[in-house]
Parts: structure tokens; C-alpha cells; sequence
């Protein structure tokens, strides 16, 4: 079983690769406008995808830990 402190780590750590790949990722979309590459821009798109997933993960863990808590 994991304690509190763990899963706390875990999602901050899932937040800041979340917003990481977010913030990589508008910046290879915006990039890639300029220069007219449709790849880098698909890629990009899926970097910010992939990025809010995880931060919306993040903050649902933190969640189900403070229902499960309460028993």
C-alpha cells in the first residue's frame, strides 16, 4: 500500500510532465506553422494531447486518495 506522501509525489510529478509536454508541444505547433511542416504540427497536437491526459490524471489521483481516505 501506498501512503499519502507517494501519491502526492506522483501526481505532482504527472503535472509538471503534463504541462511540460503542453508547453513543448504549442511551442513545436507554433513553430512548425512558420514553417509550414505538417508533421511537426500533427506531432505537436499530440504532445498537448498527451499532456492534458496526464494533468488530467494528476489531478484525479489526488482525488480518489482523499474519497478513499474517509472510510
Amino acid at each position: 500500500m501506498a501512503n499519502g506522501q507517494v501519491k502526492n509525489v506522483g501526481g505532482l510529478l504527472l503535472r509538471v510532465l503534463g504541462v511540460l509536454l503542453v508547453v513543448v508541444g504549442v511551442l513545436g505547433v507554433l513553430a512548425s506553422l512558420t514553417q509550414g511542416n505538417v508533421v511537426g504540427i500533427v506531432l505537436g497536437v499530440v504532445l498537448v494531447v498527451g499532456g492534458a491526459v496526464l494533468v488530467k490524471r494528476s489531478g484525479r489521483a489526488g482525488r480518489s486518495g482523499a474519497v478513499a481516505s474517509t472510510r
